[in-house]
């Protein structure tokens, strides 16, 4: 029988067109392309952290709720760190013999913070942009000091339950205020610790 002949008739085989060729590919080889992308990707992604951490990256983009007059953080932290060394003056709450006596300290400290709130919502300074952040931040302290009366509340009746935060747009409050403390330097406004 005459293979050549019979080949012939039908045409070349679809599968390999060429018998006498065959290429091997070996695997886990990546096309040229695919290595110029991975290449740039990382690049990329090398430039782009650097950039995000370098000076003028701050700079540029600052933060949404960035407070821009300096003299004006200055003062509300220095409001702050008085209501800081009236709390520090007190009891500890976490010593006291009964849920009663914590419930008094805590209240002390709660009035210490409502003063506190107020004289920074009268403070003078900052631009209409920075007295419209610190009035958002002071929104969250109303809620805050609020979970802290009730808490005081509940200790006066002898409740030893923990201390419950409120929580808006899915992030604790004491959360936020605690971000945007941090964010304008403003430390001694951080949510104390007492409880």
């Amino acid at each position: 029988m005459n293979h050549s002949s019979e080949q012939d008739r039908t045409g070349p085989d679809p599968i390999n067109p060429d018998p006498g060729r065959t290429e091997h590919v070996p695997e886990g080889t990546m096309s040229v392309f695919t290595r110029i992308a991975a290449v740039v990707f990382i690049v990329g992604a090398i430039a782009f952290w650097a950039f995000a951490f370098s000076p003028q990256a701050r700079e540029r983009f600052q933060a949404p709720d960035q407070i821009t007059d300096e003299v004006y953080v200055a003062a509300i932290e220095t409001r702050c760190s008085v209501a800081v060394a009236e709390m520090e003056a007190l009891p500890s709450s976490r010593t006291a013999e009964s849920p009663e006596a914590r419930g008094l300290i805590v209240e002390q400290a709660n009035a210490s913070l409502e003063r506190m709130r107020s004289d920074l919502a009268g403070l003078p300074g900052g631009s209409d942009d920075d007295r419209e952040l610190v009035g958002k931040w002071l929104d969250d302290w109303d809620f805050y000091i609020q979970d802290r009366v009730a808490h005081a509340e509940k200790l006066a009746n002898g409740d030893t339950g923990r201390f419950l935060n409120t929580e808006r747009d899915g992030i604790f409050i004491a959360e936020r205020m605690s971000g945007f403390a941090r964010r304008n330097n403003i430390r001694s406004c951080l949510p104390p610790g007492d409880l």
